[in-house]
């Protein structure tokens, strides 16, 4: 690939991130995460940032080898200490309206989980504490956000099962250029049509006020009470201050999702992908649930990790959300497990243990904790996906009265 043309298809990707990511505003700041090997892909970003009238770009290149310095050498007592300007940034990020832009793109994938799991685990609590804020502004449309990724050898070698190399770093990139349709004209045109598609998918979702979602599979029968007409999204999300403002949080995205009642979840579920836990890498997880709490559990690698996970919040037992994805997915039909949430949670059916999002309940999002959880809205401090769906596994609905309705058969949807 010549360099005129990489060029080209980060321009898009970058346009496509900020126009229907976090749909920047003329005057809107804006802040980005990633790691510093992305540099040049974060100044192009800035310009087309720029170009679109934002009033101020801030960079948050954070190296996890200083997570690592703090992990190894850092003081017992100072793991989960904070500087005090932390939380005024955060709340400043609400305050003045930011548009916020996180990367996945790791250079060592692997790196946290080498890490003294114990010492992590304290630090990373502190910072989701810290950070409550920012994501509970995030879940209900009080800041505009995206979470998107980018390739590199570290993140490519662990996909493709091979060493690090601009090689493998190529040919991941050219797998999120096929999935994000960047070589069309308007990647950001293609985007909003997709959205429009799930957004159509959610509304019948929706007007079915299911009452119970069922899956049935190999290790898997697990049935998901839903709470009373709660809605279902896909596609885009409105702000909270303007409903005509909407966003797109993941790039890319193939779900409709709902937040369950955490008190409702009876039976037991297989995880078909590894998923990444506090850093590490948990594989053939299986959980059982009992009045919506998770009784048992276990996994092939990494069981650990999961006692870890339960350990940081006692909520992170319930479910928070609920998600139904089909076989037509770009990155299902890939064959891939790419080892990255945003990636593998939109090749398959799921759910996430922790927190709920309160947008799709009305009214939640101006709800306390306590009114969230009486609502039946799960509240922690962690929340992970689980990938539980498939071709054999088959996905049922039901109303109030019992009425069996089929939802996802052979791994496509029936509605």
């Amino acid at each position: 690939m010549s360099d005129a043309t990489k060029l080209m298809r980060e321009k898009k990707y970058a346009r496509l991130l900020l126009e229907v990511g976090v749909n920047l505003q003329v005057g809107q700041n804006l802040v980005i995460a990633a790691e510093p090997y992305h540099w040049k892909f974060l100044n192009i970003i800035a310009v087309e940032a720029y170009k679109m009238g934002a009033a101020y770009v801030l960079v948050e290149a954070n190296d996890p080898g200083l997570v690592k310095a703090r992990v190894e050498h850092g003081a017992e007592k100072d793991l989960d200490a904070l500087v005090t300007w932390t939380d005024k940034k955060n709340h400043a990020l609400i305050d003045e309206g930011w548009a916020k832009l996180s990367f996945f793109g790791p250079t060592d994938p692997d790196l946290m989980g080498t890490l003294d799991s114990q010492r992590l685990g304290i630090i990373q609590k502190a910072q989701s504490i810290s950070g409550k804020p920012v994501s509970e502004g995030c879940s209900s449309g009080k800041i505009t956000w995206c979470v998107a990724a980018l390739a590199t050898p570290g993140w490519a070698a662990k996909v493709f099962d091979c060493e690090p190399s601009a090689e493998a770093e190529q040919r991941l990139w050219l797998e999120i250029v096929k999935i994000l349709n960047l070589d069309a004209d308007d990647p950001s045109a293609h985007w909003r049509e997709k959205g429009e598609i799930l957004q159509k998918r959610c509304e019948i979702l929706s007007d079915l006020n299911l009452a119970e979602v069922r899956f049935r599979g190999p290790g898997t029968d697990l049935r998901v009470k839903c709470i009373a007409g709660a809605s279902w999204i896909g596609g885009g999300i409105p702000t909270a201050a303007n409903s005509d403002h909407g966003f797109m949080p993941n790039l890319p995205t193939e779900e409709c999702f709902t937040t369950p009642n955490r008190r409702g979840t009876e039976g037991r579920m297989q995880v078909v992908r590894p998923v990444t836990v506090l850093g590490k890498t948990v594989e053939g997880a299986w959980f059982e649930f009992e009045d919506g709490k998770v009784i048992s559990y276990g996994a092939k690698v990494n069981k650990k990790t999961l006692d870890d996970y339960f350990a940081m919040c006692p909520n992170a037992c319930y479910l928070g959300e609920l998600a139904l994805v089909d076989g037509s997915s770009l990155i299902y039909q890939s064959g891939n497990v790419f080892h990255c949430i945003l990636y593998d949670e939109n090749a398959s059916c799921h759910v996430a243990l922790g927190s709920g999002y309160p947008m799709p309940v009305q009214g939640a999002t101006e709800m306390t904790n306590d009114e969230k959880m009486a609502e039946g809205i799960n509240v922690s401090i962690v929340h992970t996906d689980f990938m539980i769906g498939g071709p054999e596994v088959e996905v049922t609905g039901y109303d109030g009265l019992g009425k069996e309705i089929p939802l996802i058969r052979n791994g496509d949807f029936v509605l």
